[in-house]
Order: C-alpha cells, then structure tokens, then sequence
C-alpha cells in the first residue's frame, strides 16, 4: 500500500502518547472554535440558534481527553481540556485510537461520525451544526495539502483566508486572545 507524501500516517506506540495528541487537538480546535466564533460567518450562523450559556463537550472514551465549549453572547467560550458534567450536548468519540486519527488529520469527522465511532447524547441537529464547525476549525488549522484528506471542500486560498488563518493560528491559539 503506497501512501500520499501528504498523507500523515503517524502511529505512536503508547497510548499515553495518543492521549497527549488528542489533549493538545481538542486544545488547539477549542482555542480556533473560540477565536473564529467572533469573525467567521459559517459559525456564527451555526451558534445563532443556541441560547446563551448553551454548553457541550467531546469526549474520549472510555477516559480519554475531553473538550469543554459554551456559548456566551454572540461567540463560543473555550473552557478548557476538561469535562462539563451539565452540557447541553456530549460529543463520544468512542476511542483514543479514533480521537487520534481525526486529531493527526488520518480521518475526517464525516468518515468517524458515518462509522459510528461518534455517539452523541443531545440534539442531533446541533451534533450536525458541530460538525460543520469542526470543518471550519480544521481548514484553519491544517494546510491545504492535508486538509483535502479530511474534508469534504476544501476552501478557496484567497487573500482573505490567508489572512483569517494567520489570525486563527497566531492570535487565537498561539496568544489566546479573544478578538
């Protein structure tokens, strides 16, 4: 089996490794969701609905790394690599070996969520808006040349994305800032 050169195919051999890996993605997507929640139009129009205080988190099974997330105003709240016991919505990815995989860009969370390696203990609607916010999230956070692995579409590189990307990357996760 011959694999892309852009294809990651990287394979830790413990799983406190691939627990460190999801604990630094869900860090990374929680910090990128937050920071793109105040500009980008595709998640704004997906949190609209949500009442303020609206909450979820992704989780690993059976504990594993999880991601906490809510909704304050107008924009998302990171709330850190932690469990939310009182979320509107649960996110279970059913396994470290399956967090790491769409974490390290091997399986696009189209592929997970059709395989049923996702359960979800909410509203399945907002389950599907998720989802499309964690695209958002990943064409920000991985290159062009990755992200064709994992998602559907990959986005135009206008100036504007450029320009977007290097604020989600720089601002929102290197720095934490929050607009």
């Amino acid at each position: 089996m011959s694999l892309s050169p852009f294809k990651t195919n990287i394979k830790p051999k413990s799983q406190l490794a691939k627990k460190s890996v999801v604990a630094v993605g869900f860090f990374a997507l929680g910090r990128v969701l937050e920071y793109a929640s105040s500009f980008d139009d595709a998640i704004i129009d997906e949190i609209k609905d949500w009442k303020d205080g609206y909450s979820f988190y992704m989780k690993t099974m059976p504990n594993g790394p999880s991601m906490a997330v809510k909704k304050e105003g107008n924009a998302l709240k990171f709330l850190g690599v932690k469990e939310l016991t009182d979320a509107d919505m649960v996110i279970e990815v059913k396994n470290v070996d399956t967090a790491f995989k769409m974490i390290s860009a091997q399986l696009g969370v189209h592929h997970v969520y059709a395989q049923h390696k996702i359960g979800v203990i909410g509203n399945v609607g907002d389950s599907m808006k998720l989802i499309r916010m964690i695209y958002v999230a990943e064409d920000y956070l991985f290159p062009p040349i990755l992200s064709k692995n994992i998602l559907k579409t990959v986005s135009d590189s206008s100036i504007q994305k450029i320009i977007n990307r290097f604020r989600v990357l720089v601002f929102g996760l290197l720095l934490g800032k929050n607009k």
